[in-house]
């Protein structure tokens, strides 16, 4: 009984981390999010210079890259985006440890 128990966690584990993989937005998804975030024209839009992209395979997090300050981070995750950084141009101390 208990390895039948281990085997039906084990497949629904599996699929929701094949759920979440397929559902991983990708930085077309965030150049478009930004868009509607801050709109179309060039003056609201934000420019930045480069995009850091770091992809843990069922989320991922983005953070823009203004000369040499950091914007916002965002964690994209099922096709959405959630900022987990305050916009002070501040690096996330956790995301270093992927560098």
């Amino acid at each position: 009984m208990k390895t039948r128990k281990r085997w039906v966690f084990g497949i629904v584990i599996m699929v929701v981390l094949i759920f979440l993989a397929f559902t991983n937005p990708n930085e077309k998804d965030y150049y478009n999010f930004i868009e509607n975030e801050y709109g179309k024209s060039p003056e609201d839009r934000l420019y930045f210079s480069e995009l850091e992209r770091i992809n843990f395979f069922v989320f991922s997090t983005y953070t823009p890259i203004f000369i040499t300050e950091h914007g916002i981070t965002h964690l994209g995750i099922m096709g959405k985006f959630i900022q987990i950084s305050d916009g002070q141009f501040d690096y996330p101390l956790w995301l270093r440890l992927f560098n």
